[in-house]
């Protein structure tokens, strides 16, 4: 197969083969691959130039999409699969993005836990990091971090909000409560401290 028309077209190169239209690919490819009208070209090579192509786009697309969003490596990957890239643009694609410190897991789980310690206890924010796909020896270094006076006040901010416009007065309300708190991901023994302070009383 022989490349019979070779354009020129800003960045781009539209490309013909054996009189029939292949391709429109970044110039910089076609000149890394050294083609040009008359070059002897086979479906090795083809492939080779379809990867390369694929390749810079999805890293292109994920260059933009973060800088939109803060994502996970589980959440890029998806992305690009739902961009219909195969397995090896994709894994390579992730592996350029971990390396150039684009994708970062640890520091993606530190942001998350930063902005939702405030509102969530760490069972929540657990829950929330492994939805992410955040490995679980990450979790673990980042939540174990976690001051645990801070996450005291956090509970209470929580428990006071919560207190403004309920009573407390029957364990009925004290089991309410409870739930609330437990589904924001705080422990037992927190709540109760929280509890205590507020002089909320214990269940019977």
């Amino acid at each position: 197969m022989v490349i019979t028309q070779f354009n020129v077209s800003g960045q781009n190169v539209n490309i013909w083969i054996d009189g029939e239209f292949w391709a429109e690919i970044p110039y910089i490819i076609a000149f890394d691959f050294r083609l040009h009208k008359g070059s002897e070209v086979d479906d090795s090579l083809l492939m080779d130039i379809e990867t390369k192509v694929a390749l810079e786009k999805a890293f292109e697309y994920s260059i933009k999409y973060l800088a939109r969003y803060a994502v996970s490596v589980k959440k890029m990957r998806q992305k690009l699969y739902e961009k219909e890239y195969t397995k090896q643009v994709v894994d390579n694609t992730i592996q350029k993005l971990i390396e150039y410190k684009y994708l970062d897991d640890f520091a993606f789980a530190e942001n998350l836990v930063a902005r939702k310690s405030g509102k969530l206890g760490k069972h929540r924010l657990k829950a929330e990091l492994i939805n992410k796909g955040i490995a679980s020896d990450i979790i673990e270094q980042v939540l174990e971090s976690l001051d645990k006076d801070d996450m005291f006040e956090s509970a209470m901010a929580v428990a006071n909000k919560w207190y403004r416009s309920h009573s407390l007065e029957s364990l009925e309300d004290n089991q309410k409560f409870l739930r609330f708190m437990a589904y924001r991901g705080f422990d037992y023994d927190l709540i109760n401290r929280c509890r205590e302070v507020l002089k909320f009383g214990k269940d019977e």
